[in-house]
């Protein structure tokens, strides 16, 4: 399986404090990636580094062969890099139906080379929104919504770009386990009939195993175990064994 977008070499600091120390992480098209860590792991940079809203002091990113380190998000987004947010922040006064519709408006031109009419704009976004279980909300401004709702809104505007690539931070934080479940099913048939390919933060590694082809722990801003869902739990991180002097 060839890699659709690779991580390569990522370092970051913010002043004094170094987060990210060379990682490097490859997606295949296709592929369902877990990234595991604890709160401060790095996880968050190393998503904001992918989808450009920060750029790295060193390292690349290249998507589908090309380098696009320099490229800023909104030319990720048309390329087909999309994501979600670990604190969902649609502009509250917008409703759900204008959020989806300004993200399809800035998405990827359709394969089939067919006109973006304002009706097939209007039919594209209908589907999103009953794929996205956002029908009866369609009129509701975000303020209002429930955290699940905000946790839908922000899969149905990351999934409205026709990407090829979705990178998903703690999507399923903080939802009820219907919502969970739903979220999950969606996100497994997206995978199924359109085969985007996705990075799944997460520090809850029974949602990891139940959902990844592969997980990449990181700690302290590196790379420190990878292999099988199944095998999520025999890792034990570093800090585990500086504690206690062995791994329990």
């Amino acid at each position: 399986m060839g890699a659709l977008l690779v991580a390569e070499g990522i370092e970051k600091s913010f002043g004094a404090s170094r987060v990210l120390r060379g990682i490097t992480i490859a997606v295949g098209a296709g592929e369902i990636v877990g990234l595991f860590g604890p709160n401060g792991s790095g996880k968050t940079t190393l998503a904001n580094i992918i989808s450009g809203l920060v750029r790295p002091d060193n390292g690349r990113i290249v998507f589908d062969g090309r380098d696009v380190t320099r490229l800023p998000m909104d030319a990720r987004f048309r390329l087909g890099i999309s994501r979600t947010f670990q604190i969902p922040g649609p502009y509250p006064s917008l409703t759900v139906m204008e959020s989806v519709r300004v993200a399809l408006l800035c998405g990827v031109p359709a394969t089939d080379g067919s006109e973006r009419t304002p009706a097939r704009i209007e039919e594209e976004l209908t589907a999103i929104l009953e794929r996205t279980g956002l029908t009866a909300q369609r009129f509701w401004p975000a303020a209002k919504l429930s955290q699940g709702c905000l946790r839908r809104l922000e899969f149905a505007r990351a999934i409205s770009c026709r990407p090829r690539f979705v990178l998903l931070d703690e999507v399923f934080s903080a939802l009820s386990a219907r919502d969970e479940a739903e979220l999950a099913a969606l996100l497994n048939s997206l995978h199924r009939e359109a085969g985007t390919s996705f990075l799944l933060i997460s520090h809850n590694p029974l949602i990891l195993e139940e959902m990844c082809c592969r997980v990449v722990a990181v700690e302290d801003g590196r790379v420190t175990w990878e292999g099988k869902p199944a095998d999520l739990a025999k890792y034990v991180p570093a800090a585990a064994v500086h504690d206690h002097g062995h791994a329990p």
